[in-house]
């Protein structure tokens, strides 16, 4: 899985750790992991919203870059069990270098060097050149992958070496905790097809990762904002001629029903995963089925339409379970939590920017009957952002619980009151008269978040908040959280099984629309945390530091943490498969028919 957050998600560390978590890691007939054998004809994958974008820098969501991973490639990649850096387009992963001469004297190093058998749709070979020309585009001034550059920003230069093109060494001048992670996984991109007038190959990278002298050349260079707007072009996201990586898969066809990926013929990587085992790939077509109802994916099992399923209504799940018919054909899999749901708040809506509003609202959700009832106990109480398998999670942080007395208590102090006496809160809000009515996101196609929202629509309403729960397509639900569109919104994040980055999420840096702190949230002690986090070597400094930070997330409220599901894997039995704990639960193209 390369680099995404989860947003996917994909905030952006669930594409640098590939979405991922580490509670549970199923690794199932991993018989071909090793190299190339028989090839599957097709896999189908259940998605629960269309893949509409297919150029990964410039996607907003998590379900494109599913798509995407299979056609692009990073420098590395997470293996499915051990969740361990592995290689991909390069011979080894690299250990941290300190330089003690030169230019980057007193700098930290990391020495690459591409497969030599890497190479592009058109014979021509994977060079640095490419691994450049794609770190200009994250560092772009002109382009929307500010994300991207927030795992970039004491990256001084890359050097090639002049003897051989395959070669380059990275240069940081300050440690970085993720420094190798997010080298190991962004996007390749290849130069003469993304930008065939060469426009950005004159301007050094040194000038990209300098925010003066970028904005020097953003103002007398017209290359730049010229190649934005030729990166940015339809044809890169959607035709299948225009799509081009380096990886096993090309695009077939693309439409709001499917996604359909063809094996290319004679891939290079075919002959180098003996080598390097991430490379095996088997199925000869993957199509990523958009299936929004869980009545729909019901029949598709049953007609065997589809082979991987997520995301299905834990009650269904457990139903289908129990189903000998369809257990003959299935396995129904519930290996550990790579997300959390969460109830996000827009902070800037007068609404909602009280603390004593936020503490209140999350003591209106029944946590018991979302576990129990709606999640059938395949869920757990999480207080934060921080995966609860790690030992810097705050394990002293006590979940939020339902208390309709104590939320009305805090409603109160913050000055809200029932004026007319029509069962919902009001006050006076820039001289209008307000009722405590609350506007809920929630994507249609899950059915879990769903089912809380109309609970939370009823206890909230003993506190005397009115909740609108407003159903929407989750790639909407994105745009509108990213642009600050909204009021509050029920959405999913990662949970990662390495140093979690918190700076794309809360820093103040990261408020929309430079990054993906959608709940703009700007906290000065959260902001010296969180940045304190990230250069941290000392790893008992380190935890400290999160523990203090999940501390100041739990008072503060930005989101309210509901729960961590576990996931609900349903693959075919005809299938060899493996399932790991990398979002989203599965390596489709290691899938091979017994």
């Amino acid at each position: 899985m390369n680099i995404f957050p989860i947003l996917l998600k994909k905030n952006l560390q669930p594409f640098l750790y590939g979405v991922i978590s580490i509670l549970f890691i199923a690794i199932i007939g991993c018989t071909g992991c090793g190299g190339p054998g028989p090839q599957t004809e097709v896999v189908n994958i259940r998605m629960e919203a269309a893949a509409n974008n297919l150029n990964p820098f410039l996607t907003q969501s998590a379900y494109s870059l599913y798509v995407c991973n299979q056609m692009f490639q990073t420098l590395g990649n997470l293996d499915p069990k051990t969740l361990e850096m592995k290689p991909l387009l390069v011979k080894s992963i690299p250990t941290v270098r300190n330089v003690t001469e030169g230019t980057y004297k007193g700098s930290l190093a990391y020495d690459f060097e591409l497969l030599e058998e890497a190479k592009w749709d058109n014979g021509t070979p994977v060079t640095a050149q490419d691994v450049v020309f794609s770190m200009k585009l994250m560092l772009h001034p002109g382009l929307p992958t500010q994300n991207w550059g927030s795992f970039f920003q004491t990256l001084q230069n890359v050097e090639i070496d002049p003897a051989n093109p395959k070669k380059f060494t990275a240069y940081y001048s300050d440690y970085y905790m993720l420094a190798l992670e997010s080298l190991c996984q962004f996007f390749v991109y290849p130069a003469y097809h993304y930008d065939p007038n060469n426009r950005l190959g004159n301007i050094p990278l040194s000038d990209f990762t300098d925010k003066t002298k970028i904005a020097e050349v953003a103002k007398n260079n017209p290359n730049l904002k010229t190649f934005a707007d030729e990166f940015s072009q339809p044809k890169y996201s959607y035709d299948p001629a225009a799509i081009m990586g380096s990886g096993p898969y090309r695009l077939e066809s693309l439409n709001d029903q499917a996604a359909t990926l063809v094996k290319k013929e004679n891939w290079w990587g075919d002959n180098a995963a003996a080598e390097t085992p991430l490379l095996a790939v088997y199925p000869q077509k993957l199509v990523y089925k958009v299936v929004k109802d869980d009545p729909i994916v019901e029949n598709m099992l049953r007609t065997e339409e589809l082979d991987i399923v997520t995301g299905m209504d834990a009650t269904r799940f457990l139903q289908l379970k129990s189903d000998p018919a369809l257990a003959a054909k299935y396995d129904f899999i519930t290996p550990g939590s790579i997300q959390y749901a969460r109830w996000m708040f827009n902070m800037r809506n007068p609404k909602l920017s009280d603390v004593r509003v936020r503490r209140a609202l999350a003591q209106v959700i029944d946590y018991d009957y979302a576990l129990k009832t709606i999640l059938q106990g395949l869920a757990q109480p999480i207080v934060g952002p921080v995966n609860p398998a790690k030992s810097y999670y705050a394990q002293n942080i006590k979940p939020y619980t339902m208390n309709i007395a104590a939320a009305r208590q805090l409603l109160a102090e913050a000055g809200w009151a029932d004026s007319n006496n029509d069962a919902v809160l009001d006050k006076m809000v820039n001289n209008v008269r307000t009722d405590l009515s609350i506007d809920v996101l929630v994507p249609v196609s899950n059915k879990i978040n769903n089912a809380l929202a109309a609970s939370l629509a009823e206890t909230a309403l003993q506190a005397g908040v009115k909740i609108n729960v407003i159903g929407a397509d989750i790639n909407k639900i994105t745009l509108d959280t990213k642009s600050g569109n909204y009021e509050s919104a029920f959405l999913g994040a990662q949970l990662f099984p390495g140093h979690v980055e918190l700076y794309s999420r809360f820093h103040s840096a990261s408020l929309i629309p430079a990054g993906d702190n959608r709940s703009s949230f700007a906290n000065p002690v959260a902001d010296s945390l969180i940045s304190a986090i990230r250069t941290t070597p000392d790893e008992a400094v380190r935890k400290q530091l999160y523990l203090q930070a999940q501390q100041i997330l739990h008072d503060e409220l930005p989101e309210v943490p509901l729960f961590a599901p576990l996931q609900r894997i349903i693959v075919a039995k005809k299938f060899d498969y493996v399932l790991t704990a990398n979002r989203p639960g599965y390596y489709e193209q290691m899938f091979k028919l017994k």
